[in-house]
Parts: structure tokens; sequence; C-alpha cells
């Protein structure tokens, strides 16, 4: 086999990984979506606790070191476990149910290019004229998603307050997931000595942690299960929750470890799009609903401009 040969079956590979990554990902705004009477504080305490306990359990099996590691090294675990995890999916669970997943879905769509912009600031990899194009492709496009999908009369039990707030959760998980991202892999990038199985691991232990801390402040809110839940219940929250924190935070994690190692950050980035596309078609084939074709013309107008920045940044 030649080399030319196998770099392109590694880059075939990388792609195939990374695509699985994020349709595993796009559950993530489905199991939200078919909990409905669970609280936003059920679902992400489930997915992390559960996230929490397959780390423990690999790290009793694979012995990853605990100890040994800065102050410093453990408070950006902390950090990252706050804006990679807890926070970002928290808001971002707070996100549907007040808007609704299509809109949050294509609001975290836009992760590719805020990653290059943020990205760009930190590094000055390439001029920013670069990306008026794509970022100006993608406001037109999130316009056209939130005029289709935004009840403005409010006919549809969410108030105008309501769903302006639910949009405001899901910027903020775009904004908090953008930090994590740039400063993940530079961090990573400044410890070789820890590698990204590791580091996933750890992340995993600081997210137990934080999620352990936090249910009990949460549990003495009135709703933070949810009003009227049974017993029998309580068994799809636990199955969404081994969902969420192993599948998906796990799983989807280990494949796209995998994949970025196979391919340029650059392509790897384009893939993300697919988050985007696999939850909103999981959405509304659960649903069984039509999505309006403003609504589709807007999606399609935000991966066309995601697409678009991501060139752009491989082309300077």
């Amino acid at each position: 086999m030649s080399e030319r040969t196998a770099v392109r079956g590694s880059s075939l590979s990388g792609i195939g990984l990374g695509i699985g990554a994020n349709l595993i990902w796009g559950l993530a705004f489905l199991v939200p979506v078919l909990l409905p009477e669970f609280s936003p504080v059920a679902v992400t305490l489930g997915r992390y606790v559960c996230y929490g306990l397959l780390s423990v359990a690999l790290i009793v099996f694979t012995g990853t070191r605990l100890r040994g590691h800065s102050w410093p090294v453990w408070r950006s675990c902390l950090l990252f476990a706050v804006t990679g995890n807890v926070g970002y999916y928290f808001l971002l669970v707070q996100g549907i149910a007040l808007v609704g997943a299509p809109v949050v879905a294509v609001v975290i769509g836009t992760l590719p290019v805020t990653v290059a912009v943020y990205g760009n600031l930190r590094r000055r990899e390439f001029p920013f004229s670069r990306l008026a194009l794509p970022v100006g492709v993608i406001l037109i496009g999130l316009v056209a998603v939130n005029v289709s999908e935004i009840d403005f009369s409010g006919l549809g039990g969410r108030s105008l307050g309501e769903q302006l707030l639910g949009l405001g959760c899901a910027v903020l998980a775009l904004a908090m997931w953008t930090w994590f991202g740039v400063a993940n892999a530079q961090f990573l990038r400044t410890h070789p000595q820890i590698s990204s199985a590791d580091w996933s691991t750890l992340i995993g232990v600081a997210t137990l942690g934080l999620s352990v801390l936090a249910a009990p402040l949460l549990l003495v809110t009135g709703d933070a299960v949810g009003r009227g839940i049974g017993a029998d219940s309580l068994w799809f929250l636990l199955l969404g929750s081994l969902v969420l924190g192993v599948l998906v935070s796990w799983g989807g994690t280990l494949l796209w470890n995998q994949a970025s190692g196979r391919l340029p950050v650059s392509v790897a980035g384009q893939l993300i799009v697919f988050e985007t596309i696999s939850g909103l078609v999981y959405v509304f084939l659960a649903s069984g609903k039509t999505p309006p074709l403003l609504g589709v013309a807007g999606m399609a107008v935000v991966l066309t401009g995601v697409v678009i920045g991501i060139r752009q940044a491989r082309t300077a």
C-alpha cells in the first residue's frame, strides 16, 4: 500500500468517525424533547452523573492517575467541566424547554464559525475580512429560523418573554462552548504529558463532583425534577441519562477524538454541521412535524455560512 493510499484511507475513516460522533451528539437535542415532563435540571444532572460515574469506573479499570497534577491543571479541569459540560448543557436544555429545539440547534450549529473567530482573536491566524461573508450569511439564516420558529403571539403556550429568554440561553451556551473549545485545545497543546483520553476522564470526574455539589442546591427548588412525576416515569429519566452520559458524552467524544487524530482541524470542524442536521432531523421525526419552509431555508443558509466560514479559514 502506498503512503498516499494510506493517508487517503486514514482521512476517509476519520471523516466516517467524525460524522458518527456528530450523529451521536445530535441525540443531545432529542432526549430533552422525549422527556418533556422532566426539568432541565434533572436531565442535566442525570447526564453528567452517568458520565462521571463512567469516568470513575474507567479510572479504576485503566489506572488513570488522579494524583500528581498541579492546582492550575485541576482548576482548568473544573472550569472546563462547567463551560463544556454542566453549565453548557443546562443552558442548552433550558433553551429547548423555552424556545424549542430547532432554534437552539441552529444557534449551536454556528459553533464552527464562532470557534474560528474566537480562536483567531487568540492566535491571529488569518485576517478577519475573510469572516465578513460567512458571518453575514449566518445572521441572515438565524433571522429566518427565528422568525419561522418563534411564536410571537404566544399561542404555542410560551410567552414572547420565555421565547426570548430561551434564545438567550442558547446564545450563552454557544458562547460558553466556544470559549471551552478554544481553551481546551490550547490546554492540550501546552500539556502534552496529559493524553486526550486521560483528560476527558479527568473532566468527567470533575463533572461528577460538580453535579453532586450542585444537586442539593438545585433540589431545593420546587421544580428540580418535574411536576407530576410518578415512580414509573423515573425509569425513562434513567434511560435518557444513560444515553446522554454514556453514549453522547463518552461515546461521541471518543469517536471525535479518534477523528481529530486522523483529520486536519479545519476539516474536522466542518463535520460539526452534522450535529445540527441530525439534531433537527431527530426532533422533527420524533414529533411527526414538518418544518416550515422558511425555517428549512434558514437552516440551509446557516449551514452554508458555516461551511463558507470554515473554508475561508482553511485557505488563510
